[in-house]
């Protein structure tokens, strides 16, 4: 039988020589295995990093969208009530229509006035909060959404005719319909925003 014998490097001096083995890795593939993971795991991180980041700016997306909806179908359901006076002696109707805040009155429990709760009520923008005030129940607003960028009121007669802001006052009782524009912006992590817009109009059954 044959033998291999390792390979070796002989050390010679004036005195002695040896034979020392050269298996196993050197300095330099060492350096290079390192590299190459280093980077291996360079990306792997990146794209981890980056899923997390789609997945926290998602989450953030649904959420701001909820959270829109919702303010919009609150503010709906409310002035879908505007002008309500089914005894015609309660005097409902529409106290204040501008560009950024509609306050109306309604006869919601039907006993012919609009002195008890949410029949007297208000919403505005208070810098990024949206709120709603019932002035019946407690004359300090309540923030019923936060990080709203936008609340814009428009308003149109019983042809479908916007009326002009500059008319609003003297024509308050031609409002038949009003327009709701609300923009919702929150942060989404690794400085992103996140922004949803919602539109609607509510017809005011009873004006």
């Amino acid at each position: 039988m044959t033998m291999v014998r390792p390979a070796c490097v002989t050390v010679r001096n004036s005195a002695w020589s040896r034979c020392v083995s050269s298996a196993g890795f050197s300095m330099v593939e060492m350096l290079l295995v390192l590299g190459a993971l280093a980077i291996l795991f360079g990306a792997i991180y990146s794209g981890f990093e980056r899923l997390s980041r789609s997945y926290t700016a998602e989450n953030v997306k649904a959420g701001t969208q909820q959270s829109a909806r919702i303010g919009i179908e609150t503010m709906v359901q409310d002035m879908r009530l505007a002008g309500l006076n089914p005894l015609g002696t309660a005097g409902a109707g529409i106290l204040l229509a501008d560009p950024t805040k509609f306050q109306f009155t309604a006869d919601v429990n039907f006993d012919g006035d609009i002195d008890d709760h949410f029949e007297n009520i208000t919403y505005d923008l208070n810098g990024t909060d949206l709120r709603q005030c019932n002035f019946n129940l407690d004359p300090n607003p309540e923030v019923l959404l936060r990080n709203v960028n936008t609340l814009a009121f428009t308003y149109f007669d019983d042809t479908g005719a916007a009326i002009p802001t500059a008319d609003l006052v003297t024509r308050r009782q031609d409002i038949r319909t009003v327009g709701i524009t609300l923009t919702v912006r929150r942060p989404a992590g690794h400085n992103q925003q996140v922004a949803r817009t919602y539109t609607t109009q509510v017809r005011l059954r009873n004006m």
